[in-house]
């Protein structure tokens, strides 16, 4: 009975993956690298990059999702 036990205790249990954190570290880090090669090439050329206009559409469309819900939080909360 202590054999079996002790076997138990000695399986390994399964690394469980979180892959909706993998998806995020990998756009992250894929980001940045674009990112950091994008801003290169712009000092390159003796721009510099400035705020907002550095950004692409999906990223211009969360930053406007996220104006918007907080005008709506605000005029929910403060105004009515």
């Amino acid at each position: 009975m202590a054999d079996k036990q002790n076997e138990a205790k000695k399986k390994k249990k399964k690394k469980t993956r979180n892959k909706t954190r993998d998806f995020f570290t990998d756009y992250y880090k894929t980001n940045r690298e674009y990112d950091k090669e994008n801003r290169q090439r712009q000092e390159a050329e003796g721009g510099s990059p400035k705020g907002l206009k550095n950004l692409n559409p999906m990223e211009k469309a969360c930053v406007v999702v996220i104006v918007l819900g907080l005008i709506g939080i605000v005029i929910k909360y403060i105004i009515l």
